[in-house]
């Protein structure tokens, strides 16, 4: 599967609005000042469908309990016939070297099992200390979730 000029000229249509999508994800509701926010590069993604592709922009959401955080999500998408894939969104805390990760799987464009566009959960929770976190894509519809064709969302941020 490789990226055609067709599908570089509906992603770059699809990253002019996703400046919109970014000033759109506002500020986390009830978060402490000094909590952290950090926002992802956009991940780039084909997903399942004719010619679909999707644009993730994120940022994180401080919670309340320490050495955990959130991520706010908000996907343009396009294509025709788009399928079901999920958003699944992985760390490593760089001090302690703990890896996990946690998914979502997405339906016209929206994240199900999230309320408000927002992951939380089991796994995004490093713990304290410096954090590398990414955004990928998956098809549930093959053997363990294999990873789609992407470019991952990065962003780095320390928890308390």
């Amino acid at each position: 599967m490789t990226l055609t000029n067709s599908t570089i000229r509906k992603f770059s249509a699809v990253v002019v609005s996703a400046g919109a999508v970014l000033v759109g994800l506002g500020a986390p509701a009830g978060a402490l000042p000094s909590d952290p926010i950090a926002v992802f590069t956009p991940t780039l993604s084909r997903t399942p469908g004719a010619n679909c592709a999707a644009i993730i922009n994120a940022q994180t959401v401080p919670q309340p309990q320490s050495g955990t955080f959130g991520v706010r999500v908000a996907i343009t998408q396009t294509g025709d016939f788009c399928q079901r894939y999920q958003v699944a969104v992985r760390f490593r805390n760089l001090d302690t070297g703990y890896s996990d990760g946690q998914s979502h799987p997405v339906e016209n464009g929206q994240i199900l099992h999230a309320p408000g566009n927002v992951i939380v959960g089991f796994g995004t929770a490093p713990g304290k200390g410096r954090v590398e976190a990414w955004i990928v894509t998956t098809d549930e519809s093959l053997p363990q979730h294999q990873e789609l064709e992407h470019i991952a969302g990065r962003a780095s941020f320390t928890l308390g």
